[in-house]
């Protein structure tokens, strides 16, 4: 048993262990996030889906011309992205395409009536509550 006043194991091994716990959770909520805008997102040609970016600390503005049907390649760049990924960071995902906006306001018959991010944020939320 410790002494009164004194730890059986320090705090900031704790705190370390709370912190890796934290940065899991992160990248699983992430991750959670970008698999579900790429599987809602409509596709034509695939250049939609294939332009969902993951950054992390600061947006990128800029878009690919590559098109990937499926959304594989997005993925695997936003896992990439989160590699390196710290406690208490902030993650971005987002599309810059022109027309993204609009897709998310439903001008597609193809996208989701609640939007492709409203709705892929919605969803992980409530799976993450």
């Amino acid at each position: 048993m410790a002494k009164r006043g004194s730890w059986s194991v320090a705090p900031s091994l704790f705190a370390d262990v709370v912190e890796e716990d934290l940065t899991k959770r992160m990248r699983s909520i992430a991750l959670a996030m970008l698999q579900e805008i790429v599987l809602r997102s409509p596709v034509d040609t695939g250049l939609f889906r294939n332009n969902h970016v993951v950054t992390i600390l600061s947006p990128t503005y800029t878009p690919t011309l590559e098109t990937d049907v499926s959304g594989a390649g997005a993925i695997s760049r936003g896992l990439a992205a989160m590699t390196g990924l710290e406690p208490y960071t902030v993650v971005y995902i987002q599309n810059n395409l022109a027309y993204a906006q609009k897709l998310e306001d439903g001008h597609s018959k193809q996208a989701p009536p609640g939007g492709i991010y409203a709705a892929s944020f919605h969803g992980v939320s409530q799976a993450f509550k």
